[in-house]
């Protein structure tokens, strides 16, 4: 069969109209593809370049803002490392032309021309260089420069022509619709890439292309997801540091504010100071400013502590401490100094010198204040504002110390006691008494000379240190006025008071050690407790024997302690007899004390230790009890119708502060089932002194229950006309010391006569004490006297003498029956 080639043939025509038809439609599909593809691949390339200027404009902020241009280098070039197509170089260039970024394209030196048109970039199939502007720390513009290879999009572009000129030439064959298809398939797989394109440009990273095939197309897709996937990943870390580094920001923020406290950061080698507006405000310094010289910072410091402040600052740079701390005052606006804390630490460099240093400032005014006055009240005394026992001992350390190292610098030391301080606290309140101290700190304070030192050392006693004292006559010179001017009479609470002082003195030229400043007040002390011993008002001098004494006193304290609480002290019975008929009228129960080492003890030695130690009441309601116990046993051992002897119990003045002493007395005697009038109490009459007082209230109640009072040691110094009336009593004891010279003193047997006759005219009986001679009895007997009491009658018996003195008879009769 021919195939008749002629163009007058209706077949050649025909295919020849097909053929044309087909060329220019196929012309036109390829043109029209053609027209896409360019299409495609400039949107593409347009979207690839801005997403990677997004990205890298992205990572350089960040990492630009932390001054990390080298981490994003190392990051980029290991990106950039084995890339031969898409992103392939990264350029950044600051404004003085200097390379801080330099990623990929080693071969490159110089900085590529910017190409300006993405099309021609990519029908040469080389490279396209873009240009974009950076906004750099404090502002400055610089550039970000990097490249896209389009080599991938050329080749494509190159084999799609070629395969659609030879599928134009061999279409010729085929359908239109065949051709119509071959376009549409193209066209939609070019439309996915630009849709993918544009998604990623708009943020949606996770946007991912068909896979389908091994074309171009897909090989460009996959490309396309990889490129999306990494970019997605770098983003997201890139988000991630950067909220990380957000709550770093945050909290350090937080924490600054939490402390209140100011940030300073030190560029030495430019000698600028960066302080934050809460530094300014702590440290004083105008603010509006972010940066000051050193000097306007140094300025500012109080002159006595700028010295040490430059220490401190000097040993920190040096690297001798590794943190640099001190505390100073810093002159504030309104001229006024507020105590501050500095903290810092200095960054070195290479050569180990510092160039930097960075700290913060606190305001720690309120606390230094605090702490400058927890030290002053630690050696001060709240109320007087006088030193305190610490503060006056290191001054008398210090003067000992000067004494021994320049030479006749002798002193003294002053102990001073405020007596009967607690009758006054007891009498008109604390209050009165804080008065009192403060006024007795007050006397003292302008008394002393300059140089003198006073303190308070005690609840009422004081120290003075006597400066400059030539010889004890001086010391004695000068303590002599000052305890007569502090007994002067003063005001408190609306009474007139008449305090009165001892004062125990120790002088320097007895130690030598700057460490016996103890010592020396010990001893001062220890003279004013001779003061004591002696009474009235006095001034003693220390010596060596009553350091001895004071050790004594203190074994025999506790060894009283001991004894009470081992019940070792006994109670012994001295008669009371009737003068005119030689009969036992009563019984006196004196304590006794049979110490394990010293043997028996008399009880002018630890009566009034006891008085001292507050033991008195404990051990008087101790003879109280025994009494009792005795007078018991007597009257059970009586015969029917016998009377038994009554027994006298002595009392303290000092129980009489107690105000339910009556009561305890009263249920003491009940308690053991006894008459309450076979108990008497005696009491001293300076106990009596002040009608007013409460001794006379308590002693009212216990007569009132049936007891008898006797006024003991009657006529040593209280006894007046004017109260003795009033004295609520039944019996007087004349006191021993008159009756001891009642035989050679014929004024004092006048003097005791008549004193007989007024009790008598009183209503009461007479006792007299310490009988040792016939004579003294008869005397006594003719003046009137009532009772003897003495050792002419019989000593303090035990409790077997005095059964076989009052039931002698009875137990001789036991004995034999």
């Amino acid at each position: 069969m021919k195939f008749s080639l002629r163009l007058s043939s209706i077949r050649m025509r025909l295919l020849l109209a097909s053929t044309v038809v087909q060329v220019v439609l196929l012309t036109l599909l390829l043109a029209n593809s053609v027209r896409l593809m360019n299409q495609a691949t400039n949107a593409s390339l347009n979207t690839l370049v801005n997403q990677n200027a997004t990205m890298l404009h992205a990572m350089a902020v960040a990492y630009g803002d932390m001054g990390e241009f080298d981490a994003l280098q190392d990051v980029l070039g290991e990106l950039l490392s084995e890339a031969d197509e898409g992103l392939i170089y990264v350029r950044i260039v600051a404004p003085d032309r200097r390379v801080l970024v330099n990623a990929g394209l080693p071969e490159a030196q110089a900085l590529p021309e910017v190409d300006h048109a993405n099309v021609r970039g990519a029908a040469s199939g080389g490279v396209v260089h873009v240009r974009r502007p950076l906004l750099l720390e404090r502002n400055q513009v610089g550039i970000l420069q990097f490249g896209v290879s389009v080599s991938v999009l050329a080749a494509a572009r190159k084999a799609i022509t070629e395969q659609g000129a030879a599928i134009a030439l061999a279409e010729i064959l085929l359908t239109f619709g065949l051709l119509s298809g071959i376009g549409y398939l193209l066209t939609r797989n070019l439309s996915r890439l630009l849709a993918g394109s544009e998604a990623i440009a708009t943020g949606k990273l996770d946007h991912r292309l068909p896979e389908n095939g091994h074309d171009e197309l897909a090989r460009l897709a996959r490309r396309f997801n990889v490129m999306a996937a990494n970019l997605q990943d770098r983003i997201g870390d890139l988000q991630d540091s950067a909220e990380r580094l957000k709550i770093s920001e945050q909290r350090y923020e937080l924490a600054i504010q939490g402390a209140h406290d100011g940030l300073w950061d030190w560029n030495i080698a430019e000698g600028q100071v960066y302080c934050s507006p809460r530094y300014c405000e702590i440290a004083g310094l105008t603010a509006g400013r972010l940066y000051y010289r050193t000097e306007e910072v140094l300025t500012g410091i109080h002159p006595d502590d700028a010295p040490g402040y430059r220490a401190k600052m000097i040993e920190h740079l040096k690297g001798f401490s590794t943190q640099f701390k001190c505390e100073y005052r810093a002159h504030q606006q309104d001229g006024s100094y507020r105590w501050v804390m500095t903290r810092g630490v200095a960054v070195r460099g290479s050569d180990d010198r510092a160039v930097r240093m960075a700290g913060s400032i606190s305001d720690v005014h309120d606390h230094k204040l605090a702490q400058v006055r927890l030290q002053y009240d630690a050696l001060h005394d709240g109320l007087t504002g006088l030193p305190n026992r610490a503060l006056f001992l290191e001054h008398v350390r210090s003067a000992l110390g000067q004494q021994r190292r320049i030479g006749k610098q002798d002193f003294a030391v002053l102990a001073i006691n405020l007596q009967r301080f607690r009758l006054v606290n007891d009498s008109f309140g604390h209050e009165a008494g804080d008065a009192l101290l403060r006024h007795v700190a007050r006397m003292l304070q302008e008394t002393m000379r300059y140089g003198d030192i006073a303190a308070r050392v005690g609840g009422d006693q004081f120290a003075l240190l006597l400066n400059g004292i030539e010889n004890p006559t001086e010391a004695l010179r000068l303590a002599e006025p000052l305890r007569e001017r502090l007994s002067k009479p003063t005001s408190v609470a609306g009474q007139i008071l008449y305090p009165k002082f001892r004062i125990g003195m120790a002088l320097s030229s007895d130690y030598q050690d700057s460490e016996n400043g103890d010592t020396m007040l010990r001893d001062a002390d220890n003279a004013l407790q001779r003061t004591r011993q002696r009474g009235g008002d006095s001034v003693a001098i220390f010596h060596a024997s009553m350091h001895a004494q004071a050790l004594e006193s203190l074994q025999l304290e506790g060894d009283l302690r001991d004894a009470l609480a081992r019940n070792e002290l006994s109670v012994h019975f001295q008669p009371i007899v009737a003068l005119d008929n030689g009969s036992i009228a009563s019984f006196e129960a004196l304590v006794r004390w049979r110490h394990p080492v010293r043997g028996m003890l008399p009880p002018n030695l630890f009566v009034p230790l006891a008085e001292t130690l507050g033991l008195i009441h404990e051990l008087d309601m101790r003879v109280l009890t025994r009494a009792c116990e005795r007078v018991a046993q007597w009257r059970e051992r009586a015969c029917s119708g016998a009377t038994v002897p009554r027994v006298s119990v002595n009392l303290s003045a000092t129980q009489f502060a107690r105000p339910d002493l009556a009561g305890e007395i009263i249920a003491e005697i009940d308690r053991h089932g006894l008459p309450r009038d076979m108990l008497r109490f005696e009491v001293t009459e300076s106990v009596l002194a002040q009608p007013e007082g409460p001794a006379a209230e308590i002693l009212q109640k216990l007569r009132t229950a049936g007891m008898s009072v006797l006024i003991d040691d009657f006529g040593t110094g209280y006894s007046a006309l004017s109260y003795l009336h009033t004295i609520p009593c039944d019996l007087v004891k004349l006191d021993g010391s008159f009756v001891r010279s009642l035989e050679n003193d014929e004024r004092l047997r006048t003097i005791v006569a008549r004193s007989i006759e007024l009790c008598h005219d009183l209503g009461m009986r007479v006792v007299a004490e310490c009988i040792e001679t016939t004579r003294q009895a008869e005397l006594l007997l003719a003046m009137g006297c009532d009772y003897g009491q003495g050792y002419l009658f019989a000593r303090p018996l035990d409790d077997d003498a005095v059964e076989q003195l009052l039931f002698g008879q009875q137990l001789a009769q036991e004995a034999s029956a």
